[in-house]
């Protein structure tokens, strides 16, 4: 099967983007998100040659954080868990 594009614009977080993003943006008044859950794709930055998404948690707040940390990604897309499971 050829897949070309996205499917969706659904994506999840790797641990390394766990990571960084609850390191970043801790819980609290402000923010508020399930880093388990699935976020939206809003856009992609390049800044510097580095990438940076843009994401929308389920409320409908914008975050951002690096594409990738060290060479390990950050995020995927949530169709790539369904097809691999």
């Amino acid at each position: 099967m050829i897949r070309v594009g996205l499917e969706t614009t659904k994506i999840i977080l790797t641990e390394v983007g766990k990571k960084w993003f609850t390191e970043h943006y801790p819980k609290g008044i402000v923010y508020e998100y399930d880093e388990n859950g699935e976020f939206t794709l809003d856009s992609m930055m390049v800044v510097a040659s580095k990438a940076i998404p843009q994401i929308i948690c389920p409320l409908g707040i914008p975050y951002r954080l690096p594409a990738d940390i060290d060479g390990q990604t950050t995020f995927r897309m949530a169709d790539q868990e369904k097809a691999e499971g």
